[in-house]
């Protein structure tokens, strides 16, 4: 975690100190939130789009904080500077990220940094482990603290005696992904993916591609780059690249390949990897991409980890990206942190293939979708092609949630999905108010839509009212 002295603070931002009594004051950690800052953490009175943290900054002088990361221009500074220590500089958020950009020059560990469209955290998440499994000094970022405010906070609480970092970078506009490797540095680059994503911002996969692959033109030539090799988007952009590349892949010849085995009685997919099956205890085919992309950086690293011993690795997800969860007879699988186009397809075809299993034969399926955000002027067109997804896929019972999802129901029924099996709801509460009544006692439901419809609510409510039996 980063520990510096106020003196020391000032230098590296090209700030301020006010009193310079206080200089001598140490802080352990930061903070860019007044609800939670701890003892000794310095708060960074952020301007963001939509809030402004110097409204905190009382708050923040009635708890433990060490001190404040403020902007010159802040009116009530007369009446505080007497108080904690203060640094003031132009812009606290470039002073925040310059000061990311100094400790990470601070810390030797091998930084691994992962960006795509789809899977960033699941892969994330097993990489951590297996690299963990061999080296107990490895970190891994908190959630999802990928984008130029929380990438920052990740960084500053990473440990100084680390010998490895594993980060997802996110990005939603150009030249975003730059400013993140500036801070990042990193020794190893994954891309997971490409797909439909910002599209408001991006514009098309294409530019989805060379956004993402400003991460490899920040990186020297010696640094490895890990490539999935079965998006022809990406290695098309990849190649006007004059780099070597490494690869993976399940559906193309790779450096790394896996092949599907199947699904466990659980649900699980089972894949296999030089010889060795392992199952992956989270739904969908789609997560043998993460698994192998970790493996593959892992293989990378000069690890001595074997395909054989990631069965028994402990992996810890984060929740709603693929959990499968018995409650009182009834099978919630919850895949709806996030969805675009690419990822809805991807997990409808896995439900599918999931529920012609032996162990699911004869019960009712319920697939609950919502609204896929941030897809610009094709948003109505990408939502439509779901709902002909849903027509041919042909699932017992269809409620789709949000404004954008009426045209999934509509394009449904177009292409002849019985209208009387197919619901469309404005919000998550009249769509859980529908699900408690209507859902049964050994059913399988699959949540998916983007994280801003709140799908998540209608699992609370599920699982607060266990589901009302007639």
């Amino acid at each position: 975690m980063i520990k510096l002295d106020f003196n020391t603070l000032a230098k590296e931002v090209k700030g301020e100190l006010v009193q310079s009594r206080f200089g001598t004051t140490v802080f352990e950690g930061v903070s860019i939130d007044s609800r939670t800052i701890a003892e000794r953490q310095l708060f960074v009175a952020v301007k963001g789009e939509k809030d402004d943290g110097h409204k905190y900054i009382n708050d923040v002088l009635k708890r433990t904080g060490a001190g404040l990361l403020i902007q010159r221009d802040y009116p009530d500074l007369p009446s505080i500077k007497d108080t904690v220590p203060i640094v003031i500089v132009e812009n606290t958020h470039e002073s925040m990220m310059q000061l990311a950009r100094s400790y990470r020059r601070r810390l030797s560990a091998c930084f691994i940094a992962i960006t795509g469209s789809n899977g960033k955290t699941t892969t994330k998440e097993f990489i951590y482990a297996m690299i963990a499994s061999k080296e107990k000094l490895t970190y891994r970022s908190s959630g999802n603290l990928n984008n130029l405010f929380g990438f920052p906070l990740a960084i500053f609480a990473m440990p100084q005696n680390s010998k490895y970092g594993v980060f997802e970078l996110g990005i939603s506009v150009p030249g975003e992904m730059t400013r993140l490797a500036e801070m990042a540095v990193p020794d190893l680059a994954l891309i997971t993916n490409v797909g439909p994503t910002h599209l408001e911002t991006l514009g098309t996969i294409e530019g989805v591609a060379e956004a993402k692959l400003e991460l490899v033109d920040m990186l020297a030539e010696d640094k490895p780059v890990i490539l999935n090799n079965d998006f022809p988007v990406l290695m098309k952009a990849a190649s006007r690249r004059k780099r070597d590349f490494i690869t993976y892949g399940i559906e193309t010849n790779a450096d790394f390949t896996a092949r599907a085995v199947g699904i466990s009685d659980d649900g699980f997919p089972i894949i296999e990897i030089d010889g060795s099956r392992i199952t992956i205890k989270l739904f969908g085919e789609h997560q043998a991409y993460n698994l192998l992309a970790g493996y593959a950086v892992c293989k990378v690293l000069g690890l001595n980890i074997k395909a054989s011993e990631l069965d028994n690795i402990e992996y810890r997800f984060a929740p709603y990206r693929g959990e499968i969860e018995n409650i009182n007879g009834l099978t919630l699988i919850a895949d709806c942190y996030n969805a675009n186009p690419a990822s809805m397809e991807s997990g409808l075809e896995s439900l599918r293939r999931y529920l012609e299993h032996p162990a699911m034969q004869g019960r009712t399926n319920i697939v609950v979708v919502g609204d896929m955000l941030e897809l610009g002027e094709r948003s109505e067109e990408y939502h439509r092609e779901i709902g002909i997804l849903l027509a041919r896929l042909h699932f017992d019972m269809v409620v789709a949630v949000g404004p954008h999802s009426e045209s999934m129901r509509q394009a449904a029924v177009e292409n002849g999905y019985d209208a009387k099996r197919i619901k469309h709801f404005s919000g998550t509460e009249e769509a859980g108010a529908y699900l408690v009544d209507n859902v049964m006692r050994g059913d399988i439901i699959y949540l998916k839509a983007s994280r801003g419809i709140g799908l998540e609510k209608i699992i609370t409510l599920l699982k607060g009212t266990a589901f009302r039996q007639n």
